[in-house]
Parts: structure tokens; sequence; C-alpha cells
């Protein structure tokens, strides 16, 4: 079978992840406008990166943000795809006029609500994110394979080098969310976990 996950660079805030993201061939760079968030971008500042760099689909990332305030970020940046982290009913989405992804916190949600919130956004949206911070979530195996297969998923659960493989040919996501990080000083990073995980994926030349 010809299955090629897709890979998500978010958390954006600095120039090295995103020359990272465009050399390694990743398919969309993240960069976060929730003012709330450790890895906050001001939108100038992920202008002067995104001016830097090409062969990325270019995502914002809102949290509880008012709608006009992410159609204004959308519409300055000529944003390609939108994900929000945030309660704006469905059809407030066709305001944005782009591409959405809906991230979801899978660790907040029982199993019944999860599919409750699959089946409300799923004609507005393109791609669910799912996420958690909890160290642990009710929904079984078959139930995330079967939300893979019907829904394109961007996997953010937990991903390390030793399980990537495994989990890709278990659930077969749409794409996977690795999360940028902070330099240690401008122009200085340290990639050993990314190279890590793209090694693990097959992305890097021997």
């Amino acid at each position: 079978m010809d299955y090629k996950v897709k890979l998500k660079l978010g958390n954006i805030n600095n120039l090295s992840d995103a020359r990272f993201a465009a050399a390694a061939g990743i398919d969309y760079m993240g960069f976060c406008f929730d003012a709330s968030h450790p890895s906050y971008i001001t939108p100038v500042k992920a202008q002067q990166i995104i001016e830097w760099t090409t062969g990325c689909f270019i995502v914002a990332e809102f949290g509880p943000q008012s709608l006009s305030e992410i159609t204004d970020i959308v519409e300055l940046l000529g944003i390609d795809v939108v994900e929000l982290n945030n309660n704006l009913a469905p059809d407030e989405l066709l305001a944005i006029g782009k591409p959405i992804i809906k991230k979801i916190d899978i660790g907040a949600l029982s199993t019944e609500a999860l599919e409750a919130t699959f089946r409300l956004y799923a004609e507005k949206v393109d791609a669910f994110h799912l996420y958690t911070q909890e160290s642990s979530y009710v929904h079984t195996e078959e139930a995330l394979k079967t939300y893979c297969a019907t829904y394109k998923i961007i996997w953010g659960i937990t991903l390390q080098a030793a399980n990537i493989q495994h989990m890709i040919a278990t659930y077969k996501p749409f794409a996977l969310n690795i999360a940028g990080s902070d330099e240690e000083k401008t122009g200085l990073k340290d990639f050993d976990e990314l190279n890590n995980l793209l090694d693990a994926l097959g992305m890097l030349e021997g």
C-alpha cells in the first residue's frame, strides 16, 4: 500500500526552526499567535520568518481569540491553513476563508464527547489535530484507528523516535505534529531530537 504520512512542525517562533522545516521537506510550518502560549510569536516577527522560507504550507495556530483577530492575521500574512484550539461554532469558520484544522485535547473528552465533536465539525474543517497533555485518556486503540480511517487526523500524541514507526503503522494518521522549541540563543539551536524523529521516519540521508 502506498502510504506516506505528512509532517507539521508547529509552535515555530524562530528562523532556525523554519529553515530546518523547509530544508527537511516538512509539509506544514505552524506559527502560534495565541499570546497566552509559551511559543507565541508576533505577526510581525512571523512575517519576517515566512519571507525567508519557501516550500511549506504556512499554518496560523490560534487559541481562544476572536474571529476578527483571526481573520486580520490571516489576511495580513497570507496564511495557507488555520488551526483553531477554541470554541468557535462550525458556521463561524466559514468567515475565515481558509482550510481549517480543529485542535482537540482528547484527554479532556469522553469518547462520546469526542465523537460528537467530530460529527459537529466534520463538514466545516479539513482536518483534526489530536493532542493531550494528560498521561492517559479513555479512548481505545480501536477507536483511534477508526478516527484515523474516517477523518484526516493530525497526530500530536506523544511522538518519540522509538515508537514513531509503530504508531504510524498502527493508526495511519494523515499527518504528524512535531513541536518546535526556543533557540538557545539567536541562530543557535539543537536539532538532535528532531533529527532523531526524521531519521526514524527514514527522511534523513545516511
